[in-house]
């Protein structure tokens, strides 16, 4: 499977101090001191990266969807059983993909297609609840065309004000995250965009609390 390549806020606050000089007779000196409230409001604090970030990152959370959730991709037979693939896929006859087993899936209500022995069914949607512990899907619902539903856009990440050395930084933190929930990283107009199988805002958080609010922006691969 082939990785997506594709990141807190790198900036600091020069704070000017201005020196009130006084004249013979005109009284006390009445400046302000450095960092008054006439000084610039300062800048978040540079994003920390490196082996404490990812340090970090190796305790991410990895929940859970014990309620339905709608999980749109192929689904691939491997080593004879059913995986969904909600992540990268290979385009090739038969597709490639790393995925994790579909448990309650049936190939006789399907219409898949097969290539050398391999039975797949693409651009779908169907309802999940996802294990994490165990690392399967179930499916709950029905599969649905791509092409007969109308799905909301997923939601796009905010500009970021990561520079590109920062953003280089944080995606290299993020590449040695493992596990099955991770699915890969890209580079976004000044932040880091980083794939996951399913987040309930749990992974966000603690992403933030590594980072800065901001500086990665979680996509949940379930919705």
């Amino acid at each position: 499977m082939s990785s997506l390549r594709s990141g807190g806020i790198a900036a600091a606050a020069l704070v000017i101090a201005l020196t009130g000089c006084a004249t013979p007779g005109s009284g006390p000196d009445t400046s302000e001191p450095p960092g008054a409230s006439d000084a610039p409001n300062a800048l978040a604090a540079p994003v920390g990266t490196g082996p404490d970030a990812q340090a970090r990152l190796a305790d991410l959370p990895t929940p859970s969807a014990t309620e339905p959730v709608l999980a749109i991709g192929t689904v691939l037979e491997q080593e004879g059983r059913p995986v969904l693939c909600v992540g990268f896929v290979q385009e090739s006859r038969p597709p490639q993909c790393a995925g994790l087993e579909l448990l309650g899936w049936d190939w006789a209500a399907a219409d898949p297609k097969e290539a050398d022995g391999v039975r797949w069914e693409q651009d779908f949607a169907v309802e999940v609840t996802y294990d994490a512990t165990a690392q399967t899907f179930t499916q709950t619902g029905e599969p649905m065309s791509l092409a007969v539903i109308d799905l909301a856009q997923p939601e796009t990440p905010p500009p970021g004000e990561l520079d590109e050395a920062m953003i280089a930084a944080v995606q290299e933190d993020l590449s040695t995250i493992r596990g099955p929930n991770m699915l890969g990283n890209w580079d976004g107009p000044g932040t880091v965009v980083l794939h996951v199988t399913y987040d309930d805002g749990s992974v966000q958080a603690a992403i933030d609390d590594i980072y800065g609010e901001g500086a990665v922006f979680v996509m949940s691969a379930l919705r």
